[in-house]
């Protein structure tokens, strides 16, 4: 079974740190590539910190308010815990207006093209707003895909982010609590 990490994301205001430094996290996701055939695959999680001068609820009513904007579906919210979970199954080949590969790589495929162009894709980006201060909040931001060729069963092949995607997220946060 494969297993899938969690994004983070969590935004407010006017960022205090407008260059944050991605955290990572590594897991090895076995994968099944054939029947009776699987491969153990080093996949790495970037987590994206971003801390900005807005309280808790700002920065919450922003990020309920950016599901449009971010072209991707609301999956879940956890008011309590400050978590929200954004999910997108693509099969076009553009996501939020580019081509896959500007956010994810899934590897090359038989052909040497990058599979995240043509394979069907599974998003999930979870937020979690965590206050610092009374009038100070953490953004960690994460992304989380997997590719499957439509044409093959077996599991999906796990997919690394640029963190383009996330640091687009964190504009987008910004730019909602800035109006």
């Amino acid at each position: 079974m494969r297993r899938l990490v969690s994004i983070v994301i969590v935004a407010a205001g006017c960022a205090v740190n407008p260059n944050p430094e991605p955290d990572a996290a590594t897991d090895v996701v076995r994968t099944v590539v054939a029947p009776g055939q699987a491969v153990d695959l080093t996949h790495q999680t970037v987590i994206q910190t971003q801390e900005y001068p807005a309280t808790r609820d700002q920065v919450w009513g922003a990020l309920l308010a950016s599901e449009e904007d971010l072209a991707m579906q609301l999956h879940s919210v956890d008011s309590a815990r400050g978590v929200v979970v954004y999910r997108l199954q693509a099969t076009s080949p553009r996501i939020a207006g580019r081509h896959p590969s500007t956010w994810l790589d899934c590897g090359r495929g038989p052909d040497g093209g990058p599979r995240v162009n043509t394979y069907q894709l599974t998003l999930r980006m979870t937020v979690v707003v965590e206050p610092v201060a009374e009038r100070h909040t953490r953004v960690q931001t994460a992304l989380v895909g997997s590719a499957h060729d439509r044409g093959v069963s077996g599991d999906g092949l796990p997919c690394t982010s640029s963190g383009q995607l996330e640091k687009r997220a964190l504009a987008i946060l910004a730019a909602r609590l800035a109006s």
